[in-house]
């Protein structure tokens, strides 16, 4: 049993067997507040995404349209339907387990994603996880603008949070755990030093394999 100081998870296929994302983008076409077309759009991100090649500006300004011009008070009851209906079903057992291990051990868990704070906020709500490291929507006079803070939590940007936060912590990435599915996140997994690979894609399964790191399937 793996004892860390702190806790990292990723989010889509790690610790829920869906892409929030793509399932944002499917509500909201669901709901008629985004077009039809915007469903095969999400799936083509999602390619890019598993290629490790997103776009970041142009995948930005498509998953945060809907945002502009709103107020977070109008978004906010969007996303929890959106956690209730779409990802609520689809969190995975397993990872709800292991977060709940940690929490027991007094082990602080975090849940570090590119996804923004108000998708992530009633996931780790749910699962009881101690902090979220969201990609950050801008908001200016209490709208949305469409755009976000620097960095997008996306490869480096991911790892420069999850480093920060340790500062935070007084401890380092050598004394931490992350979980994640994704080649995107290999530069952290080889940083930390309890790196497991979750339902990993063939290119990430391939260089857990090599390095000998565990592998978990977790499953609804």
């Amino acid at each position: 049993m793996i004892k860390p100081d702190v806790a990292f998870f990723d989010m889509d296929h790690t610790i829920i067997g869906t892409d929030a994302s793509v399932s944002w983008k499917r509500f909201l076409a669901d709901i008629g507040l985004a077009p039809a077309e915007d469903r095969e759009i999400a799936d083509n991100f999602l390619k890019l995404y598993h290629e490790g090649q997103t776009p970041v500006e142009e995948f930005v300004k498509f998953q945060y349209c809907e945002f502009i011009g709103r107020t977070i008070e109008e978004m906010e009851p969007l996303a929890l339907r959106h956690f209730e209906e779409r990802i609520r079903p689809y969190i995975y057992p397993d990872a709800q387990a292991a977060i709940d291990d940690f929490g027991a051990r007094n082990i602080p868990t975090v849940l570090v994603t590119g996804t923004n704070r108000y998708i992530a906020e009633p996931i780790i709500r749910a699962m009881k996880i101690t902090t979220l490291l969201p990609t950050e929507p801008e908001v200016v006079d209490g709208k949305f603008t469409g755009g976000y803070l620097e960095p997008f939590l996306y490869k480096h940007g991911k790892l420069q949070k999850a480093r920060e936060h340790c500062h935070a912590l007084q401890t380092s990435m050598e004394r931490a755990a992350f979980f994640a599915d994704s080649i995107n996140d290999l530069e952290m997994l080889e940083i930390v030093g309890y790196p497991v690979a979750v339902n990993p894609h063939a290119n990430l399964l391939k260089e857990a394999e090599a390095r000998d790191w565990p592998v978990k399937r977790w499953s609804l």
